[in-house]
């Protein structure tokens, strides 16, 4: 009598646990192919660059409408990284962006100012200014941060400037070469003193030298070249 209790009571138990291991299993199954509830600590930002850079050149074109006379030809150089000497394939979008947005606008982007007529359009207009439109970039460890400029060539007086920035993100990261180059350092060092072997300046000052026709920013080569 007592075995057939215990064996009872054996196999309910077996019972309850086959139950228990069924529940279990179903329950794992309705997670299986599922998203996961967890995310990324940190969301990257994916503002498209054109969008950001159009942007910052609408607000330099708005500038010239009041300060540039009409038919100003605008020569452009391509964008620098602040305390190097790399040319960036960032640098070369960057530029272009900009440069196709002033033209939008209607202003006149040529490769050549010294080819381009100099006379007044009106008798009720100054006569054009030749001007070059140049910047800088910073690389920090969130952000890059920019500056643009469109100044004249007699005297590199600016009539126009803008200071933005775009997102370190996976698409800008991929323009810039962060692995091979040594110059690219955060903006904010965390891990102590780091040494360089050659100081950045700390905002965009426009640098002029005497070219064979006109006067240019000396920052780097003129990409309508």
């Amino acid at each position: 009598m007592k075995t057939k209790k215990l064996f009872i009571i054996i196999a309910s138990t077996a019972l309850m646990a086959a139950a228990a291991c069924s529940g279990y299993q179903e329950r794992t199954l309705d997670y299986l192919g599922k998203r996961p509830t967890t995310g990324s600590f940190f969301k990257e930002d994916a503002t498209p660059m054109v969008t950001i850079n159009y942007k910052a050149g609408t607000q330099i074109a708005n500038q010239l409408e009041e300060r540039l006379p009409p038919g100003s030809p605008i020569t452009v150089t391509m964008f620098r990284m602040r305390g190097s000497q790399l040319q960036t394939d960032f640098a070369k979008v960057l530029t272009e962006q900009l440069a196709s947005r002033i033209a939008q606008e209607g202003f006149a982007i040529v490769a050549d100012s010294s080819k381009f007529p100099m006379t007044a359009l009106d008798d009720d207009f100054a006569p054009p200014e030749r001007c070059v439109l140049a910047g800088a970039y910073s690389v920090g460890p969130e952000i890059i941060s920019i500056t643009a400029a469109v100044t004249t060539v007699s005297d590199g007086e600016i009539l126009g400037s803008y200071d933005w920035t775009v997102p370190l993100n996976s698409k800008t990261r991929a323009l810039l070469p962060i692995k091979e180059s040594p110059y690219i350092e955060p903006m904010v060092n965390t891990s102590g003193p780091i040494e360089k072997t050659e100081a950045a300046p700390n905002n965009f000052t426009p640098q002029f030298e005497t070219g064979l026709h006109n006067r240019t920013p000396g920052f780097e080569q003129n990409i309508m070249d």
